[in-house]
């Protein structure tokens, strides 16, 4: 066997992990990603429209300081929403700063694909396929495979 190949073992320093880097070698070049929520049916009847909007407004505005650490950016989270009068589960404030944390923006838009932040050209409307589905094996529509 050719010394230039590489074993698990090369990936491993002595105490015995492996770094990130090692783990996943694209990690330190993989570009930049867009944080895009998509607010459900439910959050949205349970706050009136200044509430959804300030929602909005607080994680754009967290969003732009995206290189903090996580802790940071889901307790200043939580003080903005606190201010605006939302309370969400702990949980999803975990969830909004790992989703936040180092992205390159943020895009937010409702389950019925309306954009209320970003790039409108994100919306579902632009994403979802016109192709249909069939289940009837005889129907001429029907791909090859499926």
């Amino acid at each position: 066997m050719s010394d230039s190949y590489q074993t698990r073992d090369d990936n491993v320093d002595a105490g015995g992990e492996t770094s990130d880097v090692d783990a996943n070698p694209a990690a330190d070049i993989a570009p930049p990603r867009l944080a895009h929520l998509v607010l459900n049916g439910a959050f949205l009847e349970r706050h009136d429209t200044t509430q959804v909007q300030s929602y909005v407004d607080a994680v754009v505005a967290v969003s732009a300081d995206s290189d903090r650490d996580e802790d940071d950016i889901e307790a200043d989270l939580r003080e903005r929403m606190d201010a605006a009068g939302i309370a969400l589960p702990d949980e999803s404030y975990r969830n909004l700063a790992r989703q936040l944390h180092d992205s390159a923006g943020v895009a937010v838009s409702t389950d019925d694909g309306r954009m209320l932040h970003g790039d409108p050209s994100l919306s579902i409307a632009n994403h979802d396929p016109d192709v249909r589905g069939t289940d009837d094996p005889e129907d001429p529509d029907r791909p090859f495979y499926s």
